[in-house]
């Protein structure tokens, strides 16, 4: 295909209506009439032999032909705009990109809705994506592709195109509703083996630590409902005399909201580590160093942060 044929112009307009799933809102990122973007994109399904998108002007959903070309296209803009970028073209008030950030389990609970905060007030034109993957493993083809912008997941990955720094530490902990009949202190190893307990499904999986692998192995035995995900957990344990093996931050939003108590494993173990992981063909772009630094910030709130930047 001869480039000189073609007006590189559609393919921004390919990009925005990509990304904004609406031709409304990408003429408003582009700062081009509606009708403008209408004839860029017909223009493009001719010259691509599909139609790209399906849908109203709103809403719209692309076609396999579209989601093919995106990659692509994306990659090659991206690379464009950072070679003929500079240091001061990063302008928060003016950004409308959206930031997608992967996460596993409950995370997102924890940190999404302060860095919406951060970011409504620096940056009150972009947009913020928060996506549960599962399974995890799909995260560094996603970072990969720049389909995630950052992901929050325990333990690292083996790959050296990723940066992996230490972002936060939990622990495991037992929950228990507030007027629980029996547990009223940190129960012992054999009280714990004395109830049932519900658990969410990805924290019945092996661990590396041979004594929480142990404590778990016992607490499987113990389990008689498990959930998809630990945000149902309250619906499970209210009413119920019911034992809840999860992560102290989730514990302690729950606490906040339904005046439940928890207490530390009848074990030794040691903490567990988040990771905030991206590609490193990320760390030198100026919004996406942005987006860090919100993420630290909201971090530096709720305890003393490393240095993730």
């Amino acid at each position: 295909m001869n480039l000189r044929s073609i007006d590189l112009n559609l393919l921004t307009v390919f990009e925005a209506v990509y990304q904004e799933r609406s031709q409304v809102k990408a003429s408003e990122r582009l700062g081009m009439t509606q009708p403008a973007v209408s004839n860029a994109l017909a223009r493009l399904r001719h010259l691509l032999a599909d139609p790209l998108f399906r849908g109203r002007t709103r809403g719209l959903s692309s076609t396999p032909r579209a989601d093919q070309v995106y990659q692509e296209i994306h990659r090659a803009l991206d690379g464009i705009r950072e070679a003929l970028g500079t240091q001061a073209d990063f302008e928060p008030s003016a950004c409308f990109r959206t930031f997608a950030i992967g996460v596993a389990s409950s995370t997102g609970l924890f940190y999404g809705p302060l860095l919406y905060e951060r970011m409504q007030q620096q940056a009150p034109q972009a947009r913020l994506k928060i996506r549960t993957i599962d399974p995890e493993e799909q995260m560094p083809g996603l970072l990969r592709e720049r389909r995630l912008d950052l992901a929050i997941r325990h333990g690292r990955f083996d790959d050296p195109a990723l940066e992996q720094p230490v972002f936060a530490e939990d622990e495991l902990i037992i929950m228990v509703r507030a007027d629980h009949p029996r547990i009223r202190e940190t129960p012992t190893l054999e009280a714990c083996l004395e109830e049932k307990f519900v658990c969410s499904i990805n924290l019945l999986d092996r661990a590396h630590d041979e004594a929480l692998n142990t404590f778990l192995e016992d607490i499987r035995e113990r389990t008689v409902l498990e959930v998809t995900s630990p945000l149902v957990i309250t619906h499970a344990f209210d009413q119920t005399d019911l034992l809840v093996l999860t992560h102290r931050r989730l514990a302690e939003r729950f606490r906040e909201i339904h005046g439940i108590r928890y207490y530390r494993l009848p074990i030794d173990v040691p903490p567990l580590r988040s990771h905030l992981i991206w590609h490193r063909e990320m760390t030198s772009d100026l919004g996406h160093r942005w987006l860090r630094e919100q993420l630290k910030a909201v971090l530096d709130g709720l305890e003393n942060a490393p240095d993730i930047l």
